[in-house]
């Protein structure tokens, strides 16, 4: 078995395929880095200026009403305290100061929470496309039919090369993170961006990477079986359009009970811990013009039941396409 997985290491990395996913969800990596130094770059000189000019107003304003407004602030928050003790409305910093006229630049903690998850976005489509271009590529070619004339145990076989997709996968998605996160740090700290990040952002980032990464895997298990399924990788796209047509678009339209199934819904939910579908239910009532009326309950989805949603749909996937390879003539 390690020989075979070696041998399939290195033919995966014989494929343009691999490379070039990576390549493309790299520069889209780098297309938001670009997106982040243009959000966190300083103000202009004449901004500064304009800024000054404001803020010399404002003060001008602040002497002469700005006693009265925070006392007014004070009696606002003295009653909000009254129910909610903790609250605070920052009253002794209603000061005006420069910054507030400046135009906003996020900081890196800010940056990283907008743009990191698109990234990882990116990464699970190029790991789909990964997990099904290395399958469809061996049928289309025929290598398929030689290669099981050294390795005819097809468990095996099968087994291997998913393995070996998985591995390029993790590439395909590890690398793109690596240069975001990176030209992320630099380009803030190049733009005099604030750089901390405390640890809540940086292990709900850790968290959310982990999350994203098993989606990502999901994605390449499910591309590879189907991929042994379908065998064509425009008969992959076909299902995969026919998916989102129905099940994700028409299917809560007919049955709205069924939004639990929706593969969007899972994901939501054991990407951010919960998701939310709404099912409307109406009632008789006289009272009302038109003779029913209609309520909207919320439903709430796990995380666990997410995960488990879309792993009974990955091995499913999986499951045919090893059936797939196992039965069928492979020419």
């Amino acid at each position: 078995m390690r020989s075979l997985l070696r041998a399939e290491l290195a033919r995966v990395r014989a494929r343009p395929l691999v490379l070039g996913v990576l390549v493309v969800v790299t520069l889209g990596a780098v297309g938001l880095v670009l997106f982040g130094w243009w959000d966190t770059r300083p103000p202009t000189g004449a901004q500064v200026e304009a800024a000054h000019v404001q803020l010399a107003e404002a003060e001008r304003l602040w002497q002469a009403e700005g006693e009265a407004v925070v006392e007014r602030c004070k009696e606002l928050e003295a009653g909000a305290r009254a129910k909610t003790p903790e609250v605070s409305f920052g009253c002794d910093a209603m000061a005006p100061v420069v910054e507030a006229y400046l135009p906003y630049r996020p900081d890196l903690a800010t940056v990283l929470v907008e743009r990191l998850p698109t990234v990882w976005l990116m990464a699970v489509i190029g790991m789909l496309m990964t997990g099904v271009g290395l399958v469809t590529a061996e049928f289309r070619s025929g290598a398929i039919a030689t290669w099981l004339t050294f390795a005819p145990r097809r468990g095996r076989v099968f087994l291997s090369k998913l393995v070996a997709a998985c591995v390029a996968a993790l590439v395909v998605a590890v690398v793109p993170t690596a240069v975001a996160l990176g030209g992320l740090v630099a380009v803030c700290a190049l733009n005099g961006a604030a750089t901390g990040v405390d640890a809540v952002v940086a292990g709900g980032l850790a968290t959310s990477a982990a999350r994203w990464i098993a989606v990502g895997i999901a994605a390449t298990v499910a591309g590879h079986g189907l991929g042994f399924a379908v065998r064509h990788a425009a008969g992959v796209t076909g299902i995969v359009v026919w998916w989102a047509a129905t099940v994700e678009s028409a299917l809560p339209l007919v049955l709205p009970a069924a939004g639990w199934v929706r593969t969007s819904t899972n994901l939501e939910a054991w990407l951010t811990g919960q998701a939310t579908y709404t099912v409307v239910t109406c009632v008789a009532d006289p009272r009302s013009p038109e003779g029913r009326f209609c309520e909207g309950l919320v439903h709430t989805v796990g995380a666990g039941q997410g995960a488990l949603a879309t792993g009974v749909l990955v091995a499913v996937t999986l499951l045919a396409g090893w059936l797939s390879f196992r039965l069928r003539d492979v020419t």
